[in-house]
């Protein structure tokens, strides 16, 4: 694996990110979701989502990418507001590394970038979202100090 190195996102990362947000939001999306919605809904969704939260104080984007410049993972860091608590903390809003280059590192080294935002923002918690099915991330993000602390469950109603 050549060296990655983890830079803030410019104009013309833009459509890796919206892929990125479409992508991943696809994919955690419950089953039963899934089939009520298409990825037309759901990319609008993301646009709205987006000029709101991405305009917000403290939010940021960050590209990985090998030193040819492919690339390869992406972090949306920010401030979320705790609704338990209603203090501010640091949230990652996107952590994804791309299938082919997962496994590799890649996603600890966002971790990493994101607890070390986190610590100069002065910060003294870092939380993030996880899809349940997603056992490879959950997985990850609990080797790196995260714990469950809420569970979202849902069911149809008939």
């Amino acid at each position: 694996m050549s060296p990655i190195r983890v830079r803030p996102a410019t104009k013309a990362d833009r459509e890796f990110f919206d892929q990125i947000e479409f992508q991943t939001t696809w994919e955690s999306l419950d089953p039963l979701d899934r089939d009520q919605m298409t990825p037309e809904l759901v990319r609008a969704a993301l646009k709205e989502t987006h000029s709101v939260l991405l305009e917000r104080t403290g939010n940021q984007v960050f590209v990985a990418e090998t030193e040819a410049g492919e690339q390869v993972g992406l972090l949306w860091f920010g401030v979320n507001r705790n609704l338990v608590s209603g203090e501010s903390e640091a949230w990652i809003y996107n952590v994804t590394v791309l299938p082919g280059h997962q496994g590799q590192g890649i996603g600890r080294l966002l971790l990493e970038h994101a607890e070390r935002l986190a610590r100069e923002g002065g910060f003294d918690r870092l939380g993030l979202m996880v899809s349940a099915h997603n056992h490879r991330a959950r997985h990850l993000y609990e080797r790196f100090g995260f714990h469950t602390t809420n569970l979202l469950l849902r069911k149809p109603v008939e």
